[in-house]
């Protein structure tokens, strides 16, 4: 989510604590898909996904995971955040109708100072409200002010955290539905004030089960142990202190033809942090820039024998019409190939889907931005670690809900 970047400059050196101090060793976290016991049908399901991932501009609550946790003492008050390895905070609702969490009613909220750094350089703050910020999603707003408070960390065991410095949003026009729906951010970028840097920890992983109606397990530090000889690792490419996680992706082949998409689509730009290719938790559907998108989508129309139809339905870009009771094409798999010889193999349900009313999908489309992106549901079936002391990324196949 690129438009909390102003957010993060100001939070960068807006505070003096020492975070890797945290006594905090690692936890096993809990996620529910945002479409978690919502009896839809696969083709719902499929039109939702694809309408998130198509979004010109994201508001916070189009994410796809949701991490749980507990805020305040003596009686933790549970919250329920999109997890979003493209932010770099954290943020809940409070003192609206959707709020989960009421800072008053914790004995361990602390209010910053009016004068502090962080108070004095909030971005877009309201009139005469003291250490208030102002986030803008596209066309929806975020407002709020900056507190601590205590952390209850962890699905079995939890573990208490103090002095988290987390955004309090008073006044929100994000879209939100459902008793369920998420009510804020929890940020696992690299910027300091993401969860994982509050917390101190060097490395985090999660495993995405295909089904929505299952808990997804999520790692901090010490909990996230990826290892075997089934393990592929690829290194970051953009500098410890972006907030987005990027790797090289050097090629794509289909089958065993390598695709002519020139690398240079998939280049990061340091001058102006435009490019490169994004692994995100919080996109569902694969997205490539329109050059690659147009070499890729002609590679599956070669393969596939069947006429073109309107997947505008699903949000998806390239459809093919069945004809009743036929089955789908053989497709070979298909595979992104990074640097460091990681090569991540999709067989041809990770990257076409069959609708009810007769399509044959591709799930890759373009993006509405300038980055492509990695999306969750290419990732799915397999145990992901964000290794930050050695700037790895690491993948291997696991059976995701029995870690």
């Amino acid at each position: 989510m690129d438009q909390m970047a102003p957010f993060v400059i100001f939070l960068l050196a807006a505070f003096s604590k020492t975070l890797a101090s945290s006594t905090f060793d690692g936890a096993r976290l809990g996620m529910r898909h945002v479409d978690f016991g919502g009896n839809f049908t696969k083709d719902e399901l499929l039109a939702r996904s694809a309408f998130r991932s198509s979004r010109l501009s994201l508001q916070y609550s189009s994410g796809e995971y949701m991490i749980e946790l507990s805020i305040g003492t003596p009686d933790p008050q549970p919250i329920s955040g999109v997890a979003d390895t493209g932010s770099d905070i954290i943020w809940t609702q409070c003192e609206q109708p959707t709020s989960l969490y009421d800072p008053q009613k914790s004995q361990t909220y602390s209010a910053l100072p009016c004068t502090s750094n962080a108070c004095l350089h909030a971005p877009n703050p309201v009139p005469n409200q003291c250490c208030s910020y102002s986030i803008t999603y596209g066309s929806s707003t975020a407002q709020g002010t900056l507190l601590s408070d205590t952390f209850l960390l962890g699905d079995t065991n939890p573990v208490s955290v103090p002095e988290m410095v987390i955004g309090c949003t008073t006044s929100s026009m994000a879209t939100i539905s459902g008793a369920d729906a998420p009510t804020g951010i929890i940020g696992l970028s690299r910027s300091e004030y993401s969860l994982i840097s509050q917390l101190g920890v060097d490395k985090f992983s999660y495993c995405l089960h295909p089904d929505k109606d299952t808990i997804h397990p999520m790692f901090l530090g010490s909990a996230a142990i990826l290892d075997g000889p089934l393990v592929q690792s690829t290194p970051f490419v953009a500098p410890q202190g972006s907030t987005y996680y990027y790797v090289n992706l050097v090629g794509i082949s289909l089958g065993s033809e390598l695709l002519s998409i020139p690398q240079s689509l998939f280049q990061y730009n340091p001058s102006d942090g435009s490019g490169g290719v994004i692994i995100d938790s919080g996109t569902p559907i694969t997205r490539l820039v329109p050059q690659a998108f147009k070499i890729l989508s002609q590679a599956v129309q070669n393969v596939v024998n069947l006429p073109i139809a309107d997947g505008s339905k699903y949000n998806l870009q390239l459809c093919f019409s069945l004809p009743s009771g036929s089955k789908v094409p053989s497709m070979p798999d298909m595979t992104f190939h990074f640097n460091n010889g990681a090569n991540l193999e999709l067989n041809m349900d990770k990257y076409m889907t069959q609708t009810n009313d007769g399509l044959f999908c591709l799930l890759i489309r373009e993006p509405p931005f300038t980055q492509s992106i990695i999306g969750t549901i290419q990732m799915e079936n397999l145990h992901v670690l964000y290794d930050l002391s050695n700037n790895m990324l690491s993948f291997a196949p696991a059976e995701c809900d029995k870690l």
